[in-house]
């Protein structure tokens, strides 16, 4: 399914180290939308169509990402929470369900176990429950061999692949979605790697207890961070676990049709209001 333009209201909320862009669509209880490293959020358009008929659905571009603002300093995992504090509070938001993909669960994690008064639910996509060994052997074995090109900045950084090399990595991937991830990579190829750096240099089970908020921890059935996926089930004491058949990675690109589902199953029953 393809990514769809986000219609609604678009926002743009200014702090001290740049604006940050949040769309707005639907009506209803809010919802807010953290995308992954390395995407935006466009990812979740494919969601919404559906979201935005039951819930008010706030979708953020996360510091450093597609129209938001890249920050004059590097951001630490608890940096990027704190951005999306002020976005909960510019929003006018008293209390939001928190959606987040990936190094965006770790996001919506963190705002939960440091302002809990501000978060109704999670619903956390392949979240990283990694501690700090574990997060460095990650480093060093999957994402730092990634940054391939040594020529663009002082430090390596993802390459930008042509459109052959990107369809035989991924069979369905069609000429705008690549067109549009170069696009994106030509802006926040460095902001990237320093982003992926932060969130496998985070000690995620230290942070687990201390999350009240009802969680629905979901993974795709074939995705490499189901590792820890009964840990972190195990620590988040209000949570529940789904697997989603199918899906090697991201709900919202392999299964978004099963993941708004689940969204809204969990949203609308009793199990998202025991705070």
């Amino acid at each position: 399914m393809e990514n769809t333009p986000l219609l609604g209201i678009e926002h743009h909320i200014y702090r001290r180290d740049g604006m940050i862009r949040l769309h707005r669509v639907g009506a209803g209880e809010p919802v807010l939308f953290l995308h992954s490293v390395g995407t935006s959020g466009e990812s979740w358009g494919s969601i919404l169509d559906k979201l935005s008929h039951q819930f008010s659905c706030y979708v953020v571009d996360l510091p450093g990402h597609d129209h938001s603002d890249i920050p004059p300093r590097k951001y630490s995992l608890d940096d990027y929470a704190e951005s999306i504090v002020d976005v909960i509070d510019a929003a006018g938001l008293k209390s939001v369900n928190i959606v987040g993909s990936h190094t965006g669960a770790m996001i919506a994690a963190i705002v939960a176990a440091s302002h809990p008064e501000l978060v109704a639910s999670l619903v956390l996509d392949g979240l990283p429950y990694w501690n700090m060994e574990q997060g460095k052997i990650i480093w060093e074995r999957w994402f730092s061999p990634m940054y391939s090109d040594t020529s663009s900045y002082h430090i390596p950084v993802v390459s930008i692949p042509t459109w052959e090399d990107a369809k035989a990595k991924n069979p369905h991937l069609t000429k705008d979605a690549w067109k549009r991830k170069n696009i994106l990579s030509e802006k926040s190829r460095l902001w990237w790697r320093w982003s992926q750096e932060a969130n496998s240099h985070y000690d995620m089970p230290s942070l687990g207890p201390k999350i009240k908020a009802p969680t629905l921890l979901l993974f795709g059935d074939t995705d490499t961070l189901r590792r820890t996926e009964d840990l972190a089930h195990r620590d988040i004491v209000k949570s529940i676990h789904r697997v989603i058949e199918n899906c090697p990675g991201q709900l919202n690109t392999y299964q978004p049709v099963a993941l708004a589902d689940a969204i809204s199953l969990f949203l609308t029953s009793e199990m998202h209001t025991l705070n």
